[in-house]
């Protein structure tokens, strides 16, 4: 649950735009001080700041209608666009049934091509196209109307962000150094002037204020200067890590395609994601004094690639190897204080252990010795992945702290569910009991953390999980008003099925009037 990163800044900023605009310049004035305040009623009156952005967006669009050639209005539709997108409480301003989530960052996507196309060497444009198609790549992969495609299409523009951010990165590199090279030259050309006297530079400094002021008075028109910042380390550091987390879902996410497909897309992890990219990171993130930023998405990294290999099933890589991987590319990271951090953790645990899940012909065929080693490995995950988010779970202010809750709930089911069959791993069969109360006290947790705040779906998710487990319990009374309440409840059920965490075969049992498909999960005793 990678966390999401803002955009850049605007271009260019004015705080007196003139009544009608003229210029391109006047245009972006216009627009910028509409956004700046839309930004200014973001927290308190969504309608007042989703009036205001559009107010910006038309402002952006109509100046660019006129000027088709300015890159400033260009990108600066393209990141509000993408911008508005990432607030909730914005979208929900726009008419229902007019769009859907997908459909305005294909718009932003769009929109943010155009500004590159004018200036193909903009860091800040490359950067945030990666960061749109990203975001798509997500909504993509969890939108069901694409019916079985979404992880191809959902694979294919992740690896499309990885280039954009890849670009970025470049062109960093070379701003960055360049940047360097001109503040050792004026170090340089300042010690050399060293038998210059504080009371000669005095009067030319007086002299080029004067020459400045004069100008402003002298009733010409303004003249607009684009100013840019340069890039810093942070900058830097910001893109390999947001490149190198891509990397990352890009690999998870394409170790389950079939066809012959994974073993292209891991090309592309492998040779964009070398050493030498990891070591950048690594020097990069210590000289910023974010080395823990960058432990963890090497981390992830490592992990995704042991993933994807263990899938593929190639030499060396069986489940003990992928979980020995995991195990030592987190080990001597300190997640104590990192909440983020640790959901990371556990969610790469969580995934080792359900990759056996969809491999489980290695259960069937293999040796009872094999088997109970796998099995031990799985709950040896779980575990593990459960420790990180009860520590996780100490952070309430966590934006986070919702899911981090559901997915404690999640895991004590799964670990109950190694307890099932004649496959059972003791531990879990003499605790399933105790793991499924703890699962509903989790459940209940995240309702009430999450009753209060904008997390609606989360809220929703774990109205119906605790009601479900509930009713495994032998407590069904809450199911008809949790039906009633929550609309979403068939697909939350699904999900949860296709997750492993319910067997169809109990559910049926239950008075949940639906259906869901039908997957190995939980069997109580």
């Amino acid at each position: 649950m990678p966390k999401k990163q803002f955009l850049r800044e605007s271009k260019s900023k004015s705080k007196h735009a003139p009544k009608a605009p003229t210029t391109a310049d006047e245009w972006l004035a216009e627009g910028v001080d509409f956004e700046e305040a839309g930004e200014k009623w973001r927290g308190g009156d969504a309608t007042k700041s989703m009036r205001f952005f559009g107010k910006a967006i038309d402002a952006y669009e109509t100046g660019l209608r006129n000027f088709p050639d300015s890159f400033d209005l260009a990108y600066n539709i393209a990141r509000l666009r993408y911008e508005v997108t990432q607030y909730p409480k914005l979208l929900k301003q726009l008419p229902h049934g007019t769009w859907t989530l997908a459909s305005l960052l294909q718009q932003a996507l769009d929109s943010s091509r155009a500004a590159i196309n004018l200036k193909a060497d903009d860091a800040d444009a490359q950067f945030n196209t990666g960061q749109i198609l990203s975001s798509l790549a997500a909504e993509v992969a969890a939108n069901s109307i694409f019916q079985g495609s979404e992880d191809t299409t959902s694979c294919s523009l992740l690896e499309e962000a990885v280039g954009f951010f890849n670009r970025c990165f470049a062109i960093q590199q070379a701003e960055f150094a360049k940047f360097e090279e001109q503040i050792a030259s004026a170090n340089a050309s300042a010690s050399s002037e060293q038998t210059e006297t504080e009371d000669a530079k005095q009067p030319a400094a007086q002299g080029a204020s004067s020459d400045i002021t004069s100008q402003n008075q002298s009733g010409k028109e303004e003249q607009w200067v684009s100013v840019r910042e340069p890039v810093t380390r942070n900058d830097v550091l910001d893109t390999i890590i947001a490149l190198v987390e891509t990397l990352s879902t890009l690999c998870s996410r394409s170790s389950r395609l079939g066809g012959g497909q994974a073993p292209k897309f891991l090309h592309t992890v492998e040779e964009i994601g070398t050493p030498t990219l990891r070591e950048q990171l690594s020097s990069l993130s210590q000289l910023t004094e974010r080395g823990l930023d960058g432990a963890i998405a090497q981390a992830s990294l490592i992990s995704a690639v042991s993933e994807a290999k263990y899938r593929m099933g190639l030499p060396g890589n069986d489940f003990e190897a992928y979980i020995n991987n995991i195990k030592t590319a987190w080990s001597n990271i300190d997640l104590q204080n990192h909440a983020q951090g640790l959901w990371n953790r556990a969610e790469t645990f969580t995934t080792a252990s359900q990759a056996i899940s969809d491999h489980d012909g290695q259960l069937g065929s293999g040796s009872s010795s094999t088997i109970s080693k796998i099995t031990k490995l799985q709950w040896e995950a779980y575990s593990l992945a459960a420790t990180d988010l009860t520590t996780a779970s100490k952070f309430r202010d966590d934006d986070n702290i919702g899911k981090i809750f559901i997915t404690r709930g999640d895991i004590e089911l799964l670990r109950a569910a190694l307890g099932r069959g004649s496959n059972a791993f003791p531990a879990a069969q003499k605790n399933q009991e105790i793991l499924i109360k703890n699962a509903e006290k989790y459940y209940r947790g995240a309702k009430v953390l999450t009753e209060s705040s904008r997390e609606k779906e989360e809220n929703e998710e774990a109205t119906v999980k605790e009601a479900v487990v509930k009713g495994l319990l032998g407590d069904s009374s809450a199911l008809g008003a949790v039906r009633s309440s929550v609309g979403r409840m068939d697909e939350i059920l699904r999900d949860a099925v296709n997750d492993g965490l319910f067997d169809e075969g109990l559910l049926a049992s239950l008075p949940l009037n639906c259906e869901v498909t039908t997957y190995q999960g939980l069997a109580l005793p």
